[in-house]
């Protein structure tokens, strides 16, 4: 780890490296994924399941980094890997367990199709939280989004993801699972965040699974907003909604597109 500790200044977001980076993610993600068209079925889903073993292999190295050379052996679940741009990882190790014609294989299909393009899309345009001083880090963070982005166009080009009203609700149904099992784990790890916080251990006070903590502020600006006036829970509300929203367009444009092609 302290082998690959490489230092450097943390690039700037919308700077040369960051739009050099977008675009070079950007144009092998569709490249990519254009080439599995001609791929039969069966290695769709093993390819979708490596890039989710491999997303594995990546994260082990990226909390085994963050313990050991940025914490100093102390744990900050900030990076826990359960954040909307972690669970494809876990749904494309998953994909090859379940029924090819099954709902809940529609259902994770949907959803790395449409919920994985937003998180992927929005994380490239502003890629603050991995930009960082360390290259290992911040590649990662450029190679990890870059997978997101082939998996969701791997999943609509090639037509297994499931675009229908239904398949969008059984994904989306899938996100509100997903978002509350994250609520639980802030709540469940917030005294030990507060205890490493005070003690000057870790950078962060909270954790944010999906940015949907019940006790503090979202760190997303219009959403903190709410919150301060209407309140926590409308405002985590808001949030999941929007996403879902953002979403069902990304859904329907992909639906869209689909038959125009077809036809």
């Amino acid at each position: 780890l302290e082998m690959t500790a490489w230092k450097m200044n943390a690039p700037e977001m919308f700077g040369v490296f960051h739009f050099a980076m977008l675009a070079a993610v950007c144009f092998l993600a569709a490249f990519a994924s254009a080439g599995m068209k001609r791929a039969s079925e069966k290695t769709r889903v093993r390819v979708l399941a490596g890039c989710g073993w491999f997303l594995a292999v990546m994260e082990v190295y990226k909390q085994l980094f963050l313990f050991h050379v940025v914490n100093n052996g102390v744990y900050d679940w900030w990076y826990f890997p359960f954040q909307l741009c972690s669970v494809p990882m876990y749904l494309c190790i998953l994909l090859p367990l379940v029924r090819i014609d099954g709902r809940f294989q529609s259902a994770i299909l949907n959803f790395l199709a449409c919920f994985t393009f937003v998180s992927a899309a929005a994380a490239l345009i502003y890629p603050e939280d991995f930009l960082r001083s360390y290259v290992t880090l911040t590649l990662h963070g450029f190679i990890w989004h870059g997978l997101l982005l082939f998996i969701s166009l791997t999943a609509v080009l090639t037509g297994m993801a499931d675009l229908s009203l239904r398949g969008f609700a059984r994904s989306s149904l899938l996100f509100l699972i997903l978002s509350g099992a994250a609520v639980c784990i802030n709540a469940l790890v917030e005294p030990s965040m507060a205890a490493a916080s005070s003690a000057g251990q870790i950078p962060n006070n909270y954790a944010a699974m999906f940015y949907m903590n019940p006790y503090h502020l979202s760190p997303q600006p219009l959403v903190s907003t709410i919150q301060k006036s209407a309140g926590i829970p409308v405002g985590l509300a808001l949030y999941a909604a929007v996403i879902i929203a953002a979403s069902g367009v990304c859904c329907a444009v992909f639906r869209h597109l689909s038959k125009k092609q077809h036809s």
